[in-house]
């Protein structure tokens, strides 16, 4: 779910119930009302993909996430009215669980972690075109189902907690910027 400043809707893509069927739809939430979108192509059902809205292309960025048969890898965008899929030619690895959020210092989406990069760590920015990966020698432990989000204040993406290798929660704090 990512709030979409051009059209100002919250949107909502995939999801899955306790147990075993996925959602592939697209919900839109003005402040009152949801309203369930029928864009001509979108995103095969998913839970755990990782959105943000992109203010230097004014779409939200759709990065990978779950199905019943493994992690996806692939890149969508939503105009506030369809969804295209995208084709850069370097991205992430396949992975659920992702945290994003956009970094209005630099102009671009900026993607960590994941449950494929609980041991490994992983940062990428996403431009509108393409993905590139940031690699440092101090950075946070790999891990999904972190909290991130840009502080204008400070002109940075902050992330905290989420869960390492074997489920071990954390509840450090880390700034991009």
């Amino acid at each position: 779910m990512a709030y979409d400043a051009a059209t100002g809707t919250t949107v909502l893509f995939g999801g899955a119930t306790d147990c075993c069927h996925l959602f592939g739809d697209t919900w839109t939430w003005d402040g009152s009302a949801w309203t369930k979108r029928a864009p001509a192509s979108h995103p095969s059902a998913r839970y755990s993909a990782a959105m943000a809205y992109d203010a230097a292309t004014g779409t939200i960025v759709l990065f990978g996430g779950q199905t019943k048969t493994g992690l996806l890898a692939d890149t969508w965008t939503w105009n506030g009215s369809t969804w295209t899929k995208r084709a850069p030619a370097t991205h992430p690895p396949a992975r659920s669980g992702a945290s994003m959020a956009y970094d209005a210092a630099t102009g671009t989406i900026v993607l960590f972690g994941g449950n494929q990069e609980r041991s490994g760590g992983g940062t990428w920015t996403w431009d509108g075109s393409t993905w590139t990966q940031h690699r440092y020698r101090t950075a946070p432990s790999g891990r999904s189902n972190a909290a991130m989000a840009y502080d204008a204040a400070t002109s940075t993406v902050v992330l905290f907690g989420g869960f390492t290798t074997r489920d071990r929660n954390v509840r450090d704090t880390w700034t991009w910027g």
